[in-house]
């Protein structure tokens, strides 16, 4: 299993230093051995008995609903808190929910004990940029009769200068997943998972595909709130919560927050996003829709959307790379639901056919390019 990572203290919390979880092989790295991930830990997460109807829910629906503040996943449940309540790691028992409830009398009727993990568990700050962050995504990760101890708090961050885009692939449940992708200027809000060891090896078995990252230079704002406890746009400047100016130059969103970072460990795809050929944009990276960013550059659109586009370029040829397109809106209304829902299942039950999809894809790839990205695990 991975081993467990040297703590460092920055303003009262507790990280994980840099130490390398490599799942393939036992490996020493920096200041400690990293070892395979235990079998249940590993394969990609399968959710046993679905219907067709759920398979094709779970499929159109990714990134999945999240809530739209910091909340904290106790063996599968969740409380919901204004990111003001956000103190670090170490206070997490201090938390008072949005429901009124205490984190601490709401892990306690869990059967968890958040002083003794915040004072004696370490954890990895890692980017959820999509699905990660949904509390249905993290049941099927982290279900509790192998994970009864789990405790994630999954807190909302603003990120400047990078979007979350499409990946040029379609994963084993039927979804075009997420990664992130550089785009200067635009600020795009999404969390950080923190999570213990065993957690992080779980994680890391399920992210096939992706290269765990450790992203550097970044202004990560961490719990951002404004005056009615919201993220919103406040007199054209960054600020944060000790009221010190934090704008960029040009920057036209504007908050208070906990901290801003300047490091988190990431999962990018291995092959950066996918680049569509828009017959009027040129080739151009594809935004999440559901995942809210301002002064966004990219087109966006929504999973079914991509997946449609999807489903119609690769229908035109059977082969080799795919024929330019129209905007997403055309071909939408040109294809039936019924027909998505079909190319869906049959990608899902054959995977060799989804094998062959994302060998295509892959000719439209564009690398992942961020001079302060280090890959420390290539998956």
């Amino acid at each position: 299993m991975i081993s467990r990572p040297a703590a460092k203290k920055a303003s009262g919390k507790l990280f994980a230093r840099p130490i390398l979880p490599i799942v393939a092989a036992s490996v020493a790295v920096g200041s400690g051995s990293v070892m395979p991930p235990t079998a249940i830990a590993k394969g990609n997460v399968v959710v046993q008995n679905e219907s067709e109807e759920q398979k094709l829910l779970r499929a159109k629906g990714y990134p999945y609903v999240r809530p739209d503040t910091s909340f904290l996943f106790v063996r599968g449940e969740v409380l919901q808190f204004d990111n003001r309540q956000w103190r670090g790691l170490n206070h997490l028992h201090e938390i008072v929910g949005s429901c009124g409830s205490s984190a601490t009398d709401f892990a306690a009727a869990h059967g968890m004990d958040l002083v003794r993990l915040s004072r004696e568990e370490l954890f990895w700050p890692v980017l959820a940029i999509g699905s990660n962050a949904g509390p249905e995504q993290l049941r099927r990760k982290y279900p509790l009769q192998d994970f009864p101890d789990c405790v994630i708090p999954v807190v909302q961050v603003a990120l400047e200068d990078f979007d979350v885009v499409y990946a040029p692939y379609i994963a084993t449940y039927g979804s075009c997943t997420a990664t992130l992708e550089h785009s200067p200027g635009t600020v795009t809000y999404i969390f950080i998972t923190y999570l213990t060891g065993p957690l992080m090896e779980r994680m890391h078995a399920t992210e096939g595909g992706y290269n765990l990252c450790r992203l550097l230079g970044l202004r990560l704002h961490v719990a951002p709130w404004s005056a009615d406890g919201n993220v919103q746009r406040e007199n054209n400047q960054m600020r944060n919560a000790d009221d010190k100016t934090c704008a960029k130059e040009g920057l036209q969103v504007a908050f208070r927050s906990f901290e801003i970072r300047d490091w988190v460990y990431q999962y990018n795809h291995k092959l950066g996003c996918i680049k569509l050929p828009f017959k009027e944009l040129g080739g151009s990276p594809v935004a999440i829709a559901a995942i809210p960013a301002e002064r966004r550059t990219f087109p966006a659109a929504s999973q079914v959307q991509m997946l449609t586009t999807l489903m119609t370029a690769l229908d035109k040829t059977h082969e080799g790379p795919l024929s330019p397109l129209p905007a997403f809106g055309d071909v939408c209304e040109k294809i039936s639901s019924k027909a998505l829902d079909d190319w869906l299942l049959h990608l899902i039950k054959n995977s060799t056919a989804r094998s062959a999809i994302c060998k295509r894809l892959s000719l439209h790839a564009q690398m992942f390019f961020y001079p302060n990205c280090e890959v420390i695990a290539d998956m």
